[in-house]
């Protein structure tokens, strides 16, 4: 129908095809041609994208009827493999681009599986329903860490016509799973969503309609434009909730509709190819358009540069012409002063006359004695004039000069103090010699021969000052001139400059018109883009959620109730499972050592052994033991928990439940059975935790009233993956906040009901410090006490110190995993951490578990999946793993049954049974083998002093001589025994060395830490503003960093400890020998260490000067140039220096402390061993003087002897 789709004619685009041609760009007119190629062939591509074990392969397999594909729960496609229907046969596409080459079907898995020498396959097989226009195409996991796995999957994606995007029922809202299917949602080909795996769900956990609408919801948070989300299982095709058949009749149906669909595919794909066309040829100027942009200072200085070049050049030609210009100025400033100094008033003219009189030889004065009286006349009229004149020129000109010639100076900063001097001194004399020149005495005396007179003696005193003015400005103006020519010489480099970043913004301007020019030119040769009319599409029918279901299916299991033997709180429990006798045998081992105790109290010279008898036999009674359960949130810890208790305990959940530390234990004084203390975090606790938050989603106002409305508006669409958990915390926290506020702080007593909600529901868990359970069935019974920890890829794992420390003193680990989900960043680390502490265990108590064993297809698939799993503990240091496959599921439905053989087929009575021998033996018989040795000590002490008590009178006093001697000498020994001076550098030494390979490790694993922070699946167009995503990978690496520091910090505080240990036992041992070698009758021995040693408080580590991402965007330019060309290589090296450099400050910021704290420690432990010591050496000598001085003694001491020797043969 032509009205099913908009049609885009696509059918030549021979011009548009001319034009890739003419530009050189073969990819996209290979691209071009394959789609015109198939569009050709008429083929249908249905393809299957989606995580690596979420059952692509498997599904592909069953859809074609046989096994076309290698499929398994660890990786298996490696290459893009197209399969149609026809006679058996494969070809192989080498990635040389050499011919391909036919193999058999039965060699398939090899070619799959290798994605270096070969980039794709295409199969044929009998899958008649296919017809022979259908085509199914399998991809590579889209989580893969391969690059190359990344770009085969997308450069496929465009021969698809459909996707159907798989996921794994346990994983489907991860974060690529919703990135992923964003990206084809824009790409704008038909998507439908599978949820494989639908067998694992359980609809008591979660009703299928609250899981759906869950689903649906997160995939409309992040606006992923889907046609369809089907459910699938292919373990139990039975399954009420399993829609195979609907999808298999989609895909027919699909087909059906091929031609509208290649026709709007093939458009969209054309569509898809220009527009990338377009981008790579923007992308292949980018390196130079950032260089033009840095070269020419940023666009917004490209627009002023014009502008800056046209007055630079008028500067410069300004500039050459000034010296010129400023000694003209100079002149004609002189000049009208001079003009208009006015140096003959009429007052000085009179004067002037009288003058000119007086130097006439006709001129007399009197009548009588002329001679001198004329002279003394003349001189007086001469003065006279001279001195109004020297007045005159002072006023009118001399002044006047000055301060032009120093306001000149000081404007162009010639000026120096020294002037004022030359100025004095070149200052013209105005002297009678002024006034003589100007004389004409044969003249008559006239009025216009006193002017006249008048004006030519004013003029000799200008041109003086010309004369005089010049002689100054000449060395200024010379020096002025060559300060203009300074100026234009650097003026001359900033127009180079000016020049070339002209030029520069000349180039970008035209690599602008020439990439627009080239968007325009593609936009025209492209027909519109093609369309399908709404409802055109076929729907699969909604998912109904069936009210029987749990009759249904045997797998799905009754709503968890609590047994009669437990609702009576604990009364007649069943005994059975993981603690099988285990409180028994302590509690009879925990008897003999009383007994033990007990006998040797009654001699005060056995106090210490009697008192370490009794603290050994207390713990033993106690009998608790401590199992910490770890793994990612989906590995089924919750489930594996549930099968350890026997009972549907714990809630079990596809998405996260357990987001704090959560203890399940025996009921006692006033916990009953069935309730649970929830501890909820401080106001300052809580508030802490916001503000983490906040900081890692870059949010201003956590200390604010009205936080909460900071968040409402928050949306997780261009989060980083690494941000996620603190989005959901602080969506949870607003969530809950009204109801939580007025407990923060408190203890609430709770009912199971209530428990499950502070468990399981985010909105009341995120304000939860730790939960106790009080649960009485058979294992807390025996006083095992389990710990379900919060996942370790979740936002409380930041609690380094918190794992640690259970890590640590946690009498056991088992650390879960799911039968086929990856590891985890948060797995690695964690499991990283745990390769580091192993050796320090005295028991290797690590116990690895792969959940859900009941997956397997065959013992060969299992087998492959256990080999997978310790390939990758092996990695991490640990090298003989304790691993074991099993189904808790199974396990648990067994034990609610009574299903013993169910029970046995899930593999898990062998792990309990192993876990049983640890918990009840292995880990007990060391306070045992302990015990046993503390008795045969006494025991010995005893038979010396015996031996004793039964010397003549002879020998006895002279042996208490000997005590006195051995008393003081050993008394010494002990005083200078804590003189560690030597022990301190040891200890300085030790963890200065220990420190230095903390830094070598973090920085020798610094680039794989980088190639994870700056990943092609992270960094890529269409998931939000990529500036953003960039810093948040550099600050997501700098985290990572901090947090490996911090694992490697704590580690080190245990290698430092086994160190002071070690010290402090062979110093203690090797005094202990001396002594005893100074008398066969003393039988001293050391402290065994039995506490737990404490470690220090460490904060968590931080970057002194974090790097400045948002400095580095340029380094980034975009995703292609970034990944496949050396950008990353190049960021790596501009910030490496720095982040070496923060690591070396961040670690060495600890040495002090861990000095002073173990210092410290080696004190304190070697003055318990000494103390120790003393206390034997004072109860030895007064038991051997005792023996010594009453013939009593005999008898006692051979009794006790006696007695302690059948202790140490019955105990255990």
């Amino acid at each position: 129908m032509a009205a099913q789709v908009h049609r885009g004619d696509v059918s030549d685009l021979k011009e548009l095809k001319d034009q890739l041609k003419a530009w050189d760009d073969e990819k996209s007119l290979k691209l071009i041609n394959d789609l015109l190629y198939k569009k050709a062939s008429g083929e249908l591509t249905i393809a299957l994208c989606g995580h690596f074990s979420a059952g692509k392969s498997s599904l592909i397999n069953t859809l074609c009827g046989t096994k076309v594909l290698p499929s398994g729960p660890v990786p298996t496609s490696a290459n893009v493999v197209s399969i149609r229907n026809g006679q058996p046969r494969a070809l192989i596409y080498p990635a040389d681009m050499k011919p391909p080459r036919e193999v058999s079907l039965d060699e398939l898995e090899i070619y799959c599986t290798n994605g270096g020498d070969y980039q794709s396959v295409n199969v044929w097989a009998p899958i008649p329903w296919l017809g022979d226009s259908g085509v199914l195409m399998d991809t590579p996991g889209v989580d893969s860490t391969d690059e190359g796995h990344h770009k085969a999957t997308h450069s496929a994606l465009h021969l698809a016509d459909v996707v159907l995007y798989v996921m794994d029922y346990n994983h489907v809202q991860s974060e690529n799973n919703l990135v992923f299917a964003k990206s084809l949602s824009d790409w704008g080909k038909p998507l439908y969503l599978i949820v494989n795996q639908i067998d694992k769900h359980r609809d008591q956990e979660l009703p299928i309609s609250v899981y759906q609408q869950e689903v649906e919801a997160a995939f409309s948070r992040w606006q992923v434009t889907y046609e369809g989300l089907i459910f699938t299982s292919l373990k139990d095709m039975e399954h009420p909730y399993n829609q195979y058949e609907d999808l298999k009749e989609l895909i027919g149906r699909l087909i059906k509709k091929k031609d509208a669909l290649l026709e709007y595919s093939v458009s969209c794909s054309v569509h898809h190819v220009v527009e990338d066309a377009a981008q790579e040829f923007r992308d292949s100027h980018e390196s130079e358009k950032e260089s033009l942009l840095e070269e020419m200072g940023g666009e917004q200085r490209a627009l002023k540069l014009q502008a800056e070049l046209t007055l630079m050049e008028a500067s410069l030609n300004q500039l050459a012409a000034l010296p010129q210009q400023e000694r003209e100025a100079l002149r004609e400033e002189l000049n009208m002063l001079l003009e208009n100094a006015n140096l003959m008033p009429a007052e000085l003219r009179d004067v002037a006359q009288q003058y000119l009189e007086s130097r006439k030889p006709s001129f007399k004065k009197g009548l009588w004695f002329t001679g001198n009286k004329t002279a003394l006349e003349q001189d007086q009229r001469q003065n006279r004039f001279l001195h109004m004149l020297q007045e005159q020129v002072a006023s009118q000109v001399e002044w006047h000069v000055r301060v032009m010639l120093t306001s000149w100076a000081e404007k162009h900063q010639l000026w120096k103090d020294t002037h004022l001097q030359i100025l004095d001194d070149i200052m013209p004399i105005i002297d009678s010699e002024v006034i003589e020149n100007s004389l004409q005495i044969d003249a008559v005396l006239s009025g216009e021969y006193v002017l006249n007179y008048c004006r030519n003696v004013a003029n000799n005193i200008k041109g003086k000052y010309r004369h005089h003015v010049q002689q100054f400005t000449e060395p200024l103006l010379a020096e002025f001139a060559e300060n203009c020519t300074q100026i234009q010489d650097q003026q001359r480099v900033e127009l180079a400059d000016l020049q070339q970043q002209s030029a520069a913004a000349s180039r970008y301007a035209s690599l602008l018109r020439e990439e627009t020019a080239r968007t325009a030119a593609l936009a025209e040769l492209l027909p519109p883009r093609g369309g399908l009319t709404p409802g055109f599409l076929p729907v699969v029918s909604p998912l109904q959620p069936l009210v029987s279901a749990a009759a249904t299916v045997g797998a799905l299991r009754a709503a968890p109730t609590m047994s009669p033997a437990s609702a009576r709180g604990g009364a007649n429990l069943p005994r059975g499972g993981a603690a099988m006798g285990r409180r028994q045998r302590l509690a009879g081992a925990a008897a003999q050592l009383q007994a033990a105790a007990a006998l040797l109290a009654r001699y005060p010279a056995m106090a210490s052994a009697a008192r370490g008898l009794q603290s050994r036999a207390a713990a033993l009674e106690g009998g608790a033991f401590t199992l910490a359960l770890f793994g990612a949130f989906s590995a089924g810890k919750s489930s594996f928990a549930n099968a350890l208790l026997g009972e549907d305990v714990l809630p079990v959940s596809p998405h996260p439940t357990t987001a704090a530390i959560n203890r399940i234990l025996a009921p006692h004084g006033e916990f009953m059975h069935g309730t649970a203390k929830i501890t909820m975090k401080t106001r300052e606790s809580f508030l802490e935790d916001l503000k983490i938050s906040f900081d890692m989603l870059h949010l201003s106002g956590s200390d604010a009233e009205n936080w909460r409305e900071v968040i409402l508006p928050l949306t997780s669409e261009g989060i980083h993956p690494a941000g996620l958990p603190h989005y959901g915390f602080l969506k949870a926290a607003a969530t809950g906040w009204e109801d939580a506020q007025g407990l923060l702080g408190t203890a609430q007593i709770v009912d199971i009901s209530q428990y499950r909600l502070y468990v399981a529901d985010e909105s009341k868990s995120c304000f939860v410090e730790s939960i106790d359970l009080f649960y009485s069935c058979d294992l807390t019974e025996q006083g095992i006490v389990l710990v379900d920890t919060p996942g370790a890829d979740s936002l409380h794992a930041r609690h380094t110190g918190v794992t640690f420390q259970y890590m640590k003193h946690a009498d056991a680990l088992v650390f879960v995993t799911y039968y086929n989900h990856a590891f985890s960043k948060g797995d690695r680390q964690f499991l990283a951490q745990l390769g580091r502490v192993k050796d320090s265990f005295a028991l290797d108590k690590m116990f690895f578990i792969i959940n859900a064993a009941d997956l397997a297809s065959s013992d060969d698939e299992l087998d492959q999946v256990k080999q997978h799993v310790k390939s990758n503990l092996q990695s991490s240091g640990i090298r003989s793993p304790h691993i074991y496959a099993l189904s808790s599921m199974n396990a648990l439905n067994g034990k609610v049954r009574g299903d013993d053989e169910q029970l046995i087929s899930s593999g898990f009575t062998s792990f309990e049974q192993t876990l049983a021998d640890f918990a009840g033996k292995e880990l007990p018989n060391l306070s045992i083998q302990a015990a046993k040795q503390d008795i045969t000590a006494a025991r010995k002490r005893a038979e010396e002093w015996d031996k004793l008590s039964r010397q003549d009178e002879v020998s006895r006093s002279g042996r208490l001589l000997q005590l006195l001697e051995i008393r003081s000498k050993v008394s010494d020994m002990l005083r200078t025994f804590t003189n560690t001076e030597d022990q301190h550098r040891e200890i300085e030494q030790e963890t200065k060395e220990l420190l230095f390979h903390v830094r070598q490790r973090l920085q020798y694993n610094l680039g794989s830490f980088f190639q994870e922070a700056f990943h092609p699946s992270l960094l890529k167009e269409g998931i939000g503003s990529l500036k953003e995503i960039y810093a948040d990978c550099g600050r997501e690496l700098e985290n990572s960093l901090l947090r490996e520091l911090d694992q490697e910090l704590w580690a080190t505080t245990l290698r430092l400890e086994l160190k002071v240990k070690a010290i402090v036992q062979e110093a203690s041992y090797k005094l202990a020998l001396q002594i005893n070698d100074i008398d066969e009758s003393l039988v001293l021995t050391p402290l065994k260490e039995t506490k737990e040693w404490p470690v220090p408080e460490l904060e968590d580590s931080k970057f002194e000067n974090p790097v400045n991402w948002n400095a580095l965007w340029s380094m980034f330019k975009a995703p292609k140039l970034f990944f496949e060309g050396n950008g990353r290589e190049k960021l790596k090296l501009a910030v490496e220096p720095t982040l070496k450099e923060g690591l070396s400050i961040a670690s060495l910021h600890q040495q002090p402390l861990f000095i002073f704290f173990y210092v410290n420690q080696l004190q304190i432990y070697l003055h318990q061993q000494r103390d120790a010591l003393q206390e034997q050496l004072e109860e030895s000598l007064e038991a051997m003087e005792s023996s010594l001085q009453s013939q009593e003694a005999i008898e006692s001491w051979s009794e006790l002897a006696q007695d302690l020797k059948q202790f140490e043969q019955i105990i255990l």
